[in-house]
This record gives structure tokens, sequence and C-alpha cells, in this order.
């Protein structure tokens, strides 16, 4: 840019010429920076003001672990659960700082909720604040809700998703065979936001990935995406669908591939499904308005 300026001096040009080459150079800075974001989105990058929760499991102090295997027996609570919540509560007690909200401790109880459940413990130490952990866990739901139970420790479906994801990272699956299993699994990433690309909780999902990734929780390969699936996946006619099984949508989008959509069948009539860019997972019915336009049949993943 110096060059150019020092030649428009020397041949005499305007200042409106001047005025165009850097209007020049700001589009191209404006465009730079337009792809720059572009390339992050495809890495997994999401739209401004929205939030993955990234969940990535920690090796759990051995100590700590004996604790939660025997306070898990409180209600038959699994130990992964109470793993994930001492994950993210405060690191497996490294970080301990009185919440802005006034939790303290180990399992970042509020002190009131302490006093009911840890009593004369100290709410500082794992050997008294993860049996405290499982004893509210069991008063609110325990093993036979997980769900209700994690959302009663702290009220935000964010929180619910990260506890339950750490679980099955730690381990944990759902009782009650396979089906079952894929059904939880699927819940747990309800309100993760949908991102084109996306095939796990650390860059969030798009139809196909949240399908992939959920059954790689239980042991089972599928291929990338909704044809693919398709393809890798016995038919099912309607009135024979059951949870866990796969429902695929045909031209929801212009395609070489006729099948261009799945979800996760919940029963009912219902699936969790990540639906487009915009949208967030939800459960939603699968044959009502668009989705009833597009159904193109079921699967089911042979195994």
């Amino acid at each position: 840019m110096p060059a150019a300026v020092l030649l428009l001096a020397l041949t005499g040009l305007d200042r409106d010429a001047l005025k165009v080459l850097g209007g020049l150079a700001v589009a191209l800075a404006i465009a730079l920076a337009f792809a720059i974001s572009s390339f992050m989105a495809t890495l997994g990058a999401i739209a401004p003001g929205e939030t993955v929760h990234r969940t990535e499991p920690k090796t759990i102090p051995a100590e700590q672990l004996v604790v939660m295997e025997d306070a898990a027996g409180l209600c038959g609570l699994p130990w992964q659960v109470l793993a994930a919540i001492a994950d993210v509560e405060s690191d497996f007690g490294r970080n301990m700082a009185t919440s802005e909200a006034g939790a303290i401790g180990y399992g970042q109880f509020l002190p009131q909720t302490w006093a009911a459940y840890g009593g004369d413990g100290n709410p500082y130490d794992y050997r008294d604040a993860i049996p405290a952990m499982a004893r509210y866990l069991c008063a609110n739901g325990g093993p036979q809700d997980l769900r209700d139970a994690v959302y009663a420790y702290n009220h935000a479906g964010w929180y619910v998703r990260d506890v339950l994801t750490l679980a099955a990272k730690y381990g944990y699956l759902v009782p009650g065979g396979a089906n079952s299993q894929v059904v939880e699994i699927a819940r747990s990433q309800i309100g993760m936001p949908y991102v084109w690309g996306g095939a796990s909780p650390e860059t969030s999902f798009d139809c196909s990935g949240l399908v992939q990734w959920v059954y790689g929780r239980i042991g089972a390969r599928l291929p990338r995406t909704a044809q693919q699936q398709f393809d890798a996946t016995a038919r099912v006619p309607i009135d024979q669908l059951q949870p866990g099984d796969l429902v695929f949508f045909a031209q929801t989008y212009a395609s070489s591939d006729y099948i261009t959509h799945v979800g996760i069948y919940t029963g009912n009539g219902r699936m969790v499904n990540a639906p487009s860019q915009g949208d967030v997972v939800r459960d939603m019915p699968v044959f009502g308005g668009y989705w009833l336009e597009h159904y193109a049949g079921g699967g089911r993943v042979v195994r």
C-alpha cells in the first residue's frame, strides 16, 4: 500500500483515487475475515452466542473412585454419574471455590442443601461430599429417572446433557438393552445446536452425525451420511418401528442422494432429531407436517 500511495503522488492522481483504493483494502479485509470464519465453521464452530459445552473425561483419582462405587450402592445409582458430577462441579476437588450463587465444596452444594444431605460432614472432603451427592440424587429420582435427578442437582438443560455425556464416556450404559440405551443417549444431547458436519458433543451435531455418535456409544459402527445409514440398515415398516430404530427422510434439501435426513425413533410417533441450521437437537413428532411429507422409511441397525 505505501508503494501505491507513492505512485499516486508521483502521477498526480487526486484524493478520490486514494479513497477508492482504501475502500478496496477494507473490502479485501472483510472478505478475508469472512473466509476465515467460514473455514472455522467447517471445523465445527457454531453461530455467535451459542455454546457447546465440551466434555472430556479425566482420570478419576483412585481413592475417590472407591468412595463413588460404595456411595452408588445407596439406591443403585451408576457410579459414573457421580464421577461426572464431581468432574463438572469441582474437577474432582481441584477447584472448590465458592460459586457466585454461594455453592460450596467438592459437590458445590448450597449451604442449606448441604445441611440437609451432608449433615455434620465436611463439604470440602470427598469422603463426605460424594455420599451426600448420592443421597441427593437418590432423593430426586435416583436410578429410576436419572435425567430428573441430575436436573434437580442443577436446573439447566446443558448441565444434564454434560453430566450424562460424561457418564457415558466413563462407561455408563442405560440398563434394559441396546434400544433403550440408544434412546437415552440420544436424549442426553437434546438442546445441542445443529452444526453441519458435527458428529460429537465437542463439535455438536448434524442429523447423521448424531446417529453415528449415539450408536458408537454402544459399540455399533455406522457410516457417516443419512443415505449411507439408510443403505446400511434393515427396512422397517411404520407399524413395526421400535425405540432406537432410525427414521429416514428424502429430499429435504438439494442433493445427489435421495435420503438426506435421519432421526432416532423414541416411540409413540416421536424422534430425537437434529433438524437444521439454527435449530437444536430436540424431541419432535415423526409423522406430521414437514417430516411426514418427506418420510422415506424406517431402518434398524443390525448388530
